[in-house]
């Protein structure tokens, strides 16, 4: 991503919406160890399947410490309220969650004439699962607590004709949620943004300072004069250092510049076509100087870990485009949205092929369009 690149948001509607937001993921496992009388003697266990069911979490909350002083447990708002019992406040602390279930087995064993029987055995289990530090939450009775990746390795052992030892260790995740109000920004439909322009600030008139609002850029001039009275535009590479005014802001059309501008995440659409337009004015502050460079206009899709996927350009030639105080428009239209195309970006560079170069370009109403 080019440095100094502002987030933009795509200006959909934001709606309110309640969602689980994980707060926690707690690793945590049971050990569970019982014998097993089988009805019969038998010469062997050939398999044992196991399943674990019925499993439960409950929270156990306290309020959060004030002053160093804690009203002690109270319980899951979840779980039954009995007359007396303390009343969580918000914000709480979950101090400990209390896990049951039961574990369910099927053994297999031969008995004496060599025949497979299997007996049913549920085995219950419980566990309380401490946090330390404390898990603090905005609203007991908006959490939730799922389990995640249970598993169960088990071992057996024949300690006589007819007893079973089993030892189970029972893995489990539990995924901490609430429930918390966020407004989140919705996306038009492909179709609805077709038409729609989605960049900020294309008029160049939002600035602090020497800073443009949104864009991003290097070795650029804001506040020049614009395509219409009383507006402004950005000048590129310029306008160079006025002797008689040293203190005023200037660039240096020697080096290059650059203004660059995310496209909204939300404006992306995989097929879709974005058209990249501006206006561009030549500029040449001394009559008889040199005057050699180029300006390049881009538009490029990125994927989720930041490589380019797409990209899209035009150079334009000073010599053979630009007529020094007029302004033209120059439109780039991209190749279509790659799949994969997680965001990306417009860019305007303007490049001087020459140390003496002396012109530099004003750039204003920079639009772009989304396309079928």
């Amino acid at each position: 991503m080019p440095n100094g690149l502002f987030p933009v948001a795509f200006t959909g509607e934001c709606v309110l919406v309640k969602l689980p937001i994980v707060i926690a993921d707690v690793p945590s496992s049971v050990m569970v160890d019982n014998v097993l009388c089988l009805p019969e003697q038998a010469k062997k266990v050939d398999h044992i399947d196991v399943v674990v069911r019925d499993l439960e979490a409950e929270p156990v909350f306290s309020p959060t410490m004030v002053g160093g002083v804690g009203t002690g447990p109270c319980p899951s708002k979840k779980a039954t309220v009995h007359f007396g019992d303390k009343n969580c406040v918000s914000p709480s602390e979950i101090r400990r969650i209390n896990v049951t279930g039961t574990l369910h087995k099927q053994v297999y064993y031969v008995d004496r004439d060599d025949d497979v029987r299997h007996v049913g055995e549920d085995v219950p289990f419980r566990k309380s699962v401490e946090l330390r530090p404390p898990l603090v939450v905005g609203a007991p009775q908006n959490i939730d607590i799922d389990f995640r990746d249970v598993d169960v390795d088990l071992s057996f052992e024949m300690l006589k004709a007819s007893r079973v030892q089993q030892i189970a260790n029972i893995t489990f995740i539990l995924k901490i949620t609430e429930d918390q109000q966020v407004f989140i920004q919705t996306c038009s439909p492909p179709d609805d943004l077709i038409g729609q322009q989605v960049l900020s600030n294309t008029g160049f008139e939002a600035f602090a300072g020497n800073v443009l609002a949104v864009w991003g850029g290097s070795n650029y001039v804001v506040g020049q004069p614009g395509r219409t009275n009383g507006t402004y535009s950005v000048g590129l590479g310029g306008p160079p250092v006025n002797p008689q005014d040293p203190t005023a802001p200037f660039a240096n059309p020697a080096n290059v510049a650059s203004l660059v501008q995310q496209i909204p995440p939300g404006a992306i659409r995989p097929g879709l076509r974005y058209e990249f337009c501006f206006y561009i004015q030549e500029v040449i502050p001394l009559l008889g100087a040199t005057v050699d460079y180029t300006v390049e206009a881009r538009v490029v899709f990125i994927d989720d870990v930041g490589r380019i996927i797409n990209s899209t350009g035009v150079v334009l030639i000073q010599d053979e485009e630009l007529t020094p105080g007029n302004w033209v428009q120059r439109c780039l239209l991209s190749s279509p949205a790659p799949e994969g195309a997680a965001s990306g970006y417009v860019q305007i560079t303007f490049t001087p092929n020459s140390d003496a170069n002396v012109g530099y370009v004003l750039i204003d109403d920079a639009t772009l369009v989304v396309r079928a």
